[in-house]
């Protein structure tokens, strides 16, 4: 049995439901989702420039849970940047 999933404190929320490449109908595209707290991890740790340990703590979890978040993140934007697949942004900043 898997452990619960910690309630996870949020505050931001992507200005758009999705980016894709230029020219190209999304229906015809791949999709990646990006989960909510893996845009919050990206907007605190690559935008906001926090330190793990500090974003963590806004977040409500701990330093190494943030630092898989925003590995995860990394690599789902990196994948969708390369490859061209369109990146579908979470719509809301309800606590996972």
């Amino acid at each position: 049995m898997s452990r619960p999933k910690k309630c996870r404190h949020l505050s931001c929320c992507a200005p758009y439901s999705m980016f894709k490449p230029n020219g190209v109908p999304s229906v015809t595209l791949d999709k990646i989702q990006l989960d909510a707290d893996e845009f919050e991890a990206l907007s605190l740790g690559d935008v906001n420039k926090l330190s793990q340990i500090e974003a963590a703590a806004l977040m409500g979890i701990s330093r190494q849970t943030f630092g898989y978040l925003l590995a995860s993140a990394r690599k789902k934007v990196a994948t969708a940047i390369t490859q061209g697949h369109a990146l579908v942004l979470p719509l809301s900043t309800n606590s996972k």
